[in-house]
């Protein structure tokens, strides 16, 4: 148990640390609202945020380590936001297809569309999830995206989908929102892309499941 006397003193370290990392993340989301994603480098970040260079290298080793700390921080917040929401489906009784739309429609705003200064974040972020210091995040985000689509096959009064069907469903929802938002696409604010999503995951979730032997599961 600690003494009272050390607790104090421990509490304004911390408070002060998450306090420079929030200057950070704020200088970064200033900078690319400002000048581009060009114009991110840690020089910058650094003097946006009132710390000096050697303070910022105290907490982040480069800029891409600063993006993906904002980047795991963004995906906890929207898995737990995706968890709400389904939470609240189940409470209030939604349709399935609402609660498929629903779904798409909040992870299509979350991860690409928006003001423009969030989306150039939102680009900068999807350039960095297939290095190797990524994929550990990606594999995770990947994996809590599949638990939220095997919560809605109950809903469409199928089984859980298949491994394989949900390796295949997330990598292609999440591929999809990444190719829009690093192409710059339309249609990321389109109810047409919207509707395809919820397409794509209406089919996997109704479709029936086949047993390595060809037999249609029940």
């Amino acid at each position: 148990m600690p003494s009272t006397a050390s607790s104090p003193r421990r509490r304004p370290r911390q408070e002060r640390s998450q306090f420079t990392v929030d200057a950070i993340f704020q200088a970064v989301a200033q900078i690319v609202a400002g000048h581009g994603e060009h114009g991110l480098t840690t020089n910058r970040i650094a003097e946006v945020a009132g710390v000096s260079v050697g303070s910022l290298y105290q907490y982040f080793p480069s800029k891409d380590a600063i993006l993906q700390a904002m980047l795991d921080q963004h995906c906890e917040r929207v898995m737990l936001e995706l968890d709400a929401l389904l939470a609240q489906a189940c409470a209030q009784d939604w349709p399935p297809e609402e609660q498929v739309r629903r779904y798409v429609r909040h992870y299509l705003a979350s991860f690409g569309a928006g003001p423009e200064n969030e989306r150039a974040l939102a680009r900068l972020s999807w350039q960095l999830d297939y290095r190797a210091s990524m994929l550990v995040a990606v594999r995770g985000a990947s994996e809590r995206l599949a638990l939220h689509l095997q919560r809605l096959a109950p809903a469409q009064g199928q089984p859980p989908p298949t491994p394989a069907q949900l390796f295949v469903l997330t990598r292609a929802f999440m591929g999809t929102v990444r190719a829009a938002s690093l192409e710059r696409s339309p249609l990321l604010d389109s109810p047409e892309l919207e509707e395809a999503l919820v397409q794509l995951c209406q089919a996997v979730l109704n479709n029936p499941r086949v047993t390595p032997e060809g037999d249609t599961a029940i």
